[in-house]
């Protein structure tokens, strides 16, 4: 597994998302808007693992994130894997505007990118948070040479690269319930430098 990409996607086209490929060794970084545009760089490169930062479904019981449709009084604000998750870092409700915007995006893009590809989920803050980089940037410099002008969710989208070399290692926890949609992570009290010595590529 020597392609992994990671999308910090945004709720809204015209905000940028941050995107991070791995190949090999090597980070490679973009920022892009619109699905077209993200689709065409994923099939370019045909990555064998995708890692996203955006719900990837919705609650049980829920047919859509609207407060007006009957399945709002059938189905939560959260899945199970946020509510799992919370003991590592803080998750907003799905049915929040933004957080709403981003989970349909999120959903159309994953349907999509599933018919080829193995994508999953992970929250980059909280992946932070269990590696312990206090200083993203130079923390990562450690690990990968990084662009100079690197934005900051180009930044995030390496840190779903991160949790997809985790996963690729067997190194990673799962939350929630796999009908409904899981969350990964990389498992607390791994030595990062252990796991990011990329054993796992020939």
């Amino acid at each position: 597994m020597d392609k992994i990409i990671g999308i910090d996607l945004s709720g809204k086209t015209e905000n940028p998302t941050g995107i991070c490929f791995l190949d090999a060794h090597n980070l490679n970084f973009n920022t892009f808007f619109g699905n077209k545009e993200i689709l065409s760089y994923i099939y370019k490169k045909k990555p064998s693992l995708i890692v996203i930062d955006a719900p990837l479904s919705l609650p049980k019981g829920r047919c859509c994130l609207s407060k007006d449709c009957s399945c709002s009084k059938k189905g939560g604000h959260f899945r199970e894997a946020e509510a799992e998750m919370r003991k590592y870092g803080r998750t907003l409700p799905l049915t929040f505007r933004g957080m709403r915007m981003l989970t349909e995006r999120g959903i159309k893009i994953a349907e999509k990118l599933r018919e080829e590809y193995t994508v999953l989920e992970s929250h980059p803050r909280t992946v932070q948070k269990i590696l312990g980089l206090s200083n993203l940037y130079k923390d990562l410099t450690k690990y990968f040479e990084l662009p100079e002008n690197v934005s900051e969710h180009e930044l995030d989208a390496a840190l779903l690269v991160i949790s997809g070399i985790f996963y690729a290692q067997e190194e990673f926890m799962e939350f929630g319930d796999v009908d409904e949609g899981t969350i990964i992570l990389p498992k607390e009290n791994r030595n990062i430098n252990d796991i990011l010595n990329f054993k796992m590529f020939p």
